[in-house]
């Protein structure tokens, strides 16, 4: 019996997909959508943590692609991709808490269903890439 539940986990293990580091796929509307908020912008030295000002804002591109923004800094928005992916951010509440006033990587986002208010998951935050306006 023992044996059996050591084996289950790994079991499991060896079913889930792997962790890939290639591109993920964007739907038209998508990449679309993120062509818009990068446009005329250029990226930076990604940072670990953002300022709570520059977390105002956020749009869920897609499970892999999440943006941060504040209108009181509209030149500077910040990309995160999410360790792994975030499966169905883009059809959950994103819930997250803040231990000090900066949002790092590393820290754990709850995927929220709308409808049941239970939660469906986590993910962790990635590096945050600075994209800033340019100015010609």
């Amino acid at each position: 019996m023992n044996k059996l539940l050591l084996a289950i986990p790994a079991a499991l293990l060896l079913a889930a997909p792997a962790v890939s580091k290639d591109k993920m796929e964007l739907t038209e509307k998508q990449q679309t959508q993120l062509d818009k908020k990068l446009a005329g912008r250029t990226a930076g030295e990604a940072k670990s943590c953002i300022s709570m000002n520059d977390q105002r804002e956020m749009t869920v591109i897609s499970d892999d692609i999440l943006i941060f923004g504040s209108s009181r800094n509209a030149n500077t928005i910040y990309v995160n991709k999410p360790y792994g992916g975030c499966r169905n951010a883009d059809r959950s509440t994103l819930s997250y808490s803040r231990p000090t006033s900066s949002l790092c990587q590393g820290e754990i986002i709850q995927l929220i269903d709308s409808a049941s208010r239970m939660t469906m998951g986590s993910c962790a935050f990635g590096e945050f890439v600075p994209y800033t306006k340019n100015t010609d």
